[in-house]
């Protein structure tokens, strides 16, 4: 093994955060309009995500509201903020941002639950945020409750340019479809525009980064449009971020199937779907359809798209459900493990039911961890057709938690929904936002970054182990982070756990390095077949010297790490 991979694994230990994804340190984000009924406060959701405790501090400017409080990994804090504050009211600018900062990495969503108009949101962090959105909204199914749109921005003296697929009117100003509308936005300045048509494919664009949420005010989808409805939003990724490859888990509880939506960015998009004809897409059109019943399916595209799930009105299979909309990450931006939390609704929380969608690639499902223990046995699979990936759905009690991999190499993709009658919520369990759709550049790789180094498609697709992990022919080039840590939550059996995993890391780079030292041999061998056996035995103390000198780092490490976790534990 060689020094760079010592190197290397020092690196996978202490990287991990700052890599692109839905965990932040600091979100600025705003809730679209919700049904005026009982007037109930938006919430934001904040789950720890760190052992080491983050001071968070949430803010409303204009309502001169802010909230500290301190946060760690396994805990959920829920802070209602005031809605006639930070709710968009109209097609119109506004300024109803609001700024949540931590001095580590957590995770927000954004819960806006009415009676009987619910949905929650997986919140963005603004160094994930870009300049190039589409929207993603549905038919309204009632003149009083458009679709809709609202754009927060980032920094001072940003230019925004909205063209609309639809006739608006905006600060009382008449727009007709596909006129350009151009806004100025301050920070934490926003806007909303509405439509008694379907805004879905609206483009915007801006010269520094925006944030976007879009849905419906309130909307019944499927069965001709009739029966119960709800509050639709999402918060969307710049297309810079967006796939070309999903694949889709049906939602629980439905016998009447669900709709989906796929949204192009660019012209000429060609759009395979599971059992469907090709279909040909240009920029900011959609192709909608509606599989039916249990279906799993595998989406591919020839260029970026948006992939939405929508769940339908409970009236179209008489199920306690109702309408949500939930955005479906592409294979690349799934991740090896997952902190996430469910939501509370307001109508009749005792039947309020939680699930979770799982799609993982079929010979990997072994290794997956739910709140750090295997899935339970009778968990039942079913193949994706087409691909070599399987889904299921689990059902889960309320709470926060994590869903991991053994190997933080091995990605998946979860989604996270609940349903009551008549209210639900639905959105993304986590996704990475790799700018996969921008042009690639080859960069050095940090562990964990969530970024493709080595521009093949892929991200942190290799351990530092001096194995070729995916096929490649190179070597550590593209490294994922650490695995998760365990021994995080026992007092009294720490120190054991610590030195049983201790022993296990030891074990895994003696194995490993051996490993590498008998591929290396072994591909020397075939290309001279003078193959000397003093070779050989160079090659063999070159990698025991490895080994010793990656042990004692591993000691080093370990040791500091438990010294550091019991004062935390002995303090608790």
């Amino acid at each position: 093994m060689k020094a760079v991979s010592a190197l290397a694994f020092l690196m996978l230990v202490v990287a991990g955060q700052g890599a692109r994804d839905n965990k932040g340190t600091e979100f600025i984000l705003t809730f679209t309009e919700n049904k005026q009924r009982d007037g109930v406060d938006p919430r934001l959701l904040v789950a720890g995500t760190t052992q080491t405790e983050a001071t968070v501090n949430v803010e409303v400017p204009a309502a001169g509201f802010q909230q500290t409080f301190n946060i760690k990994f396994g805990e959920v804090n829920t802070v209602e903020v005031p809605r006639t504050a930070v709710e968009l009211r109209g097609s119109a600018s506004q300024s109803t941002g609001i700024i949540i900062t931590a001095t580590q990495e957590i995770v927000v969503y954004g819960v806006f639950a009415e009676s009987a108009s619910s949905d929650a949101f997986l919140a963005l962090p603004t160094d994930v945020m870009g300049t190039e959105y589409y929207v993603a909204s549905f038919n309204p199914s009632s003149n009083n409750d458009p679709s809709q749109f609202g754009i927060v921005g980032i920094s001072d003296g940003t230019t925004v340019n909205i063209v609309p697929t639809q006739d608006v009117t905006f600060d009382g100003t008449a727009y007709t479809a596909g006129q350009t509308i151009t806004v100025s936005l301050d920070r934490l300045q926003t806007l909303q525009v509405q439509s008694e048509g379907d805004l879905t494919g609206s483009k915007i664009t801006s010269d520094k980064n925006v944030a976007v949420l879009s849905g419906n005010l309130f909307v019944v989808i499927g069965n001709g449009q009739t029966g119960t409805g709800d509050h639709i939003v999402e918060m969307i990724p710049p297309v810079d971020t967006w796939g070309k490859e999903f694949v889709t888990v049906p939602l629980t509880k439905r016998t009447a199937g669900d709709v989906f939506r796929v949204i192009a960015a660019r012209d000429n998009t060609q759009v395979d779907v599971t059992d469907k004809n090709t279909h040909s897409l240009n920029a900011g059109e959609f192709w909608e359809f509606s599989p039916g019943s249990g279906k799993y399916l595998h989406v591919v595209a020839t260029e970026p798209v948006l992939l939405m799930q929508y769940s339908k009105t409970g009236d179209a299979d008489n199920t306690a459900t109702d309408p949500f909309m939930l955005m479906i990450p592409p294979l690349q931006q799934f991740a090896a493990d997952y902190t996430f939390s469910t939501t509370q609704l307001i109508s009749d929380p005792a039947s309020l039911t939680h699930h979770l969608n799982i799609a993982i690639r079929d010979s990997e499902k072994a290794g997956l961890r739910l709140n750090g223990n295997p899935l339970d046995p009778s968990v039942t699979w079913t193949p994706i057709p087409g691909t070599a990936w399987s889904g299921t759905q689990i059902d889960i009690p309320d709470g926060t938690h994590t869903l991991v991999h053994t190997s933080p190499i091995v990605t998946f993709g979860i989604s996270v929904y609940g349903f009551t009658q008549p209210e639900s919520y639905g959105y993304p369990g986590g996704l990475r936002l790799a700018q996969i759709a921008a042009p690639c550049v080859a960069t050095a790789t940090i562990s964990g970054d969530g970024v493709d180094n080595d521009c093949d498609g892929r991200i942190d697709e290799e351990l530092a182990n001096g194995l070729d992990d995916d096929g490649d022919g190179a070597i550590d080039e593209d490294l994922a982070g650490q695995a998760p840590v365990p021994c995080e939550s026992d007092k009294d059996e720490y120190k054991n756990c610590v030195e049983q995993n201790l022993g296990n890391c030891v074990v895994t780079a003696l194995l490993s390095s051996g490993t590498a030292r008998n591929n290396r041999v072994r591909r020397a061998a075939e290309e001279a077949e003078d193959f000397a056996p003093e070779a050989e035995a160079e090659e063999f103390l070159v990698a025991a010297i490895a080994v010793v000198a990656v042990g004692v780092i591993m000691v080093a490490v370990m040791a500091m790490t438990y010294h550091l976790q019991k004062q935390r534990l002995l303090a608790a």
